[in-house]
């Protein structure tokens, strides 16, 4: 019987002890940053919304030009075999795919390299809002879950010391995601989400779904000053479902507590996990 204190990671083919997952300095993610990933949770064995996010994997490394040395089939029996031996209640898997060994520092090599992580995970209360600090940003190929996060690690120092969570990107006026997660605001029961310039999440597309069963769902373009002006604003993302967010900047929303719309729509992406 595996001690839960050991972890088991994946790596080019096999499955070992996450002290002995090592990869080479060259490759192309660590000298370049070119790489992609991808984030989900198990929940006593289960992998939640795995579909979708093999989905979201397959097309991100398409538009990078990256191969995945594995078939979808195999990328399910490593993903099942590595629950079975990191045997946690909630797990969190990280899915990397890089640009291999580079032969000169500059092209990624014929063969990437594929490595996923699998850690404990532990959820945020849900019943606790979250701050955000403005950002004017948008990311190179929003499209794609890239490994580069330069900006919001470069700014952590300047949030960290006004008491922010994350951050709320947003360009020529318009809002479009934050560093981890999607945007969402309330107005008069409406709830309006961009429709540009973000990675489409999967937790997205699910509250999308259990929203349009509940309340009115509108995608369109959405301007920082509209959502400081939002009755309630929430995010959405894989490690921290839908959370609350009480304000931005200065502005706080309502009393800072959570409201009544994002309360539903924690109940309902429940029932859709």
């Amino acid at each position: 019987m595996k001690m839960l204190n050991k972890e088991f990671y994946y790596l080019n083919g096999q499955i070992m002890p996450s002290e002995d997952a090592k990869i080479h300095v060259s490759d192309l993610a660590l000298l370049r940053g070119y790489g992609i990933f991808d984030f989900f949770r198990a929940i006593k064995g289960k992998p939640i919304f795995i579909e979708d996010h093999l989905d979201r994997f397959e097309n991100s490394a398409k538009l990078m030009g990256l191969t995945i040395p594995e078939s979808r089939k195999r990328l399910l029996e490593i993903i099942m075999e590595l629950i079975r031996m990191n045997p946690y209640e909630l797990l969190g898997i990280k899915m990397i795919l890089t640009g291999g060994y580079s032969p000169d520092g500059y092209n990624p090599a014929e063969k990437s390299n594929l490595i996923m992580i699998a850690r404990p995970f532990v959820f945020k209360d849900p019943a606790r809002g979250i701050k955000l600090m403005s950002c004017e940003y948008q990311r190179e190929i929003p499209e794609v879950k890239t490994l580069s996060y330069i900006t919001p690690v470069r700014l952590l120092p300047k949030m960290r010391s006004i008491g922010a969570d994350d951050y709320l990107y947003y360009y020529n006026g318009f809002i479009s995601e934050s560093s981890r997660s999607n945007i969402f605001i309330v107005k008069d029961q409406k709830v309006i989400t961009p429709k540009t310039g973000f990675l489409p999440g999967v937790t997205r597309k699910h509250v999308m779904e259990a929203c349009r069963g509940a309340f009115y769902l509108e995608e369109r373009d959405v301007t920082l000053a509209e959502t400081l002006a939002a009755d309630e604003v929430f995010t959405t993302s894989s490690t921290q479902r839908v959370i609350a967010i009480t304000q931005i900047d200065d502005h706080v929303f309502g009393d800072g507590q959570i409201g009544p719309v994002t309360k539903k729509l924690q109940e309902l992406l429940l029932k859709e996990e």
